[in-house]
């Protein structure tokens, strides 16, 4: 089982679903337990040696970026610890905001081999989406592990709220964004003899731990992604890789790979929860939060994400 649809009145009863989802389509529940913080859950699964922890969070935020909460972080093994957010070799926790429920409806992709993830996506009312997972890269040069969690958080601040490409918002795979909100993206990138090397969209553009992957601004390697519109021919517009890279030094940044059956699309012709075939493949399409949209209600143009159906 390898996409499924939900429904769920909480996060919660999400990641509860979750859990049921990904047993079977093969993964190995280690625990889900209650959390101290935030009147949350704390499911734990792994496959092989690929590990990680999904989180809700009812409490908390503010009202540029209210709760509840829903991410992930992700770690090298599992351990019961005394709280279950702590992990070995863990990253910080990537999370998606007001992920309020009863949902519209639950998207839930996965896969155990050979780049495993699981990619969640929400639509918390009609036309409204939101998205969070884990997975491994498909890697690229002599970066290793290539693990990786995102969620989006969207800046609910009636200044910034009707702009796609406002810095405020936190985007999954995407670095252009202010430090008010925590990464939307983290990459474990082991190389040059340090491990665990997190590396984390960053606002500071001379950080040495920031990770490039952006489509919105244009600074990073697959920053023309969002011009990429629909042929006038046909209608179709391509999916693209989210390329990552990291810091070399000397203004230099290496290529590390991308998400498996993971693609930036632009939804100019297409409409939120599409299903596309091309060829033997079959894609579902969502907006990156909302497709258009009139003033003061959230608006992320028609920058989408494309999530392949594998079976």
């Amino acid at each position: 089982m390898a996409y499924a649809t939900s429904a769920a009145n909480d996060p919660n009863e999400l990641l509860d679903k979750l859990r049921l989802f990904a047993q079977g389509a093969g993964w190995t529940i280690d625990g889900l337990r209650d959390r101290a913080a935030g009147v949350g859950k704390a499911l734990s699964l792994h496959v092989g040696d690929f590990h990680a922890t999904f989180l809700s969070q009812l409490t908390g935020g503010d009202g540029n970026s209210p709760p509840p909460f829903l991410g992930a972080f992700g770690h090298t093994g599992y351990e019961t610890n005394a709280s279950p957010d702590v992990q070995a070799d863990a990253s910080a926790v990537c999370w998606a905001n007001y992920v309020q429920g009863p949902y519209s409806a639950v998207h839930f992709f996965g896969r155990t081999a050979p780049q495993p993830y699981l990619h969640i996506v929400l639509e918390t009312q009609a036309g409204t989406f939101k998205h969070f997972g884990a997975g491994r890269l498909i890697t690229a040069g002599v970066v290793t592990t290539g693990q990786y969690v995102y969620g989006n958080q969207w800046y609910y601040s009636n200044n910034y709220i009707n702009n796609a490409d406002s810095p405020y918002h936190s985007v999954a795979f995407d670095d252009t964004y202010y430090n008010y909100t925590a990464p939307s993206t983290r990459v474990r990138a082991d190389y040059e003899g340090i491990a665990p090397r997190w590396q984390a969209v960053m606002g500071d553009s001379t950080d040495a731990r920031r990770l490039l992957c952006g489509w919105r601004g244009k600074a990073a390697p697959i920053n023309l992604l969002k011009e990429t519109g629909h042929s006038t021919l046909t209608g179709r517009a391509p999916g693209q890789p989210l390329w990552c890279a990291v810091p070399r030094g000397a203004g230099l940044y290496s290529d590390i790979g991308h998400p498996a059956d993971l693609r930036f699309i632009r939804l100019d012709s297409y409409a939120p929860g599409e299903e596309l075939a091309l060829g033997t493949d079959r894609w579902k399409v969502f907006p990156v939060h909302r497709k258009n949209g009139p003033p003061g209600t959230p608006n992320s143009g028609v920058y989408g994400y494309a999530y392949r159906i594998t079976e």
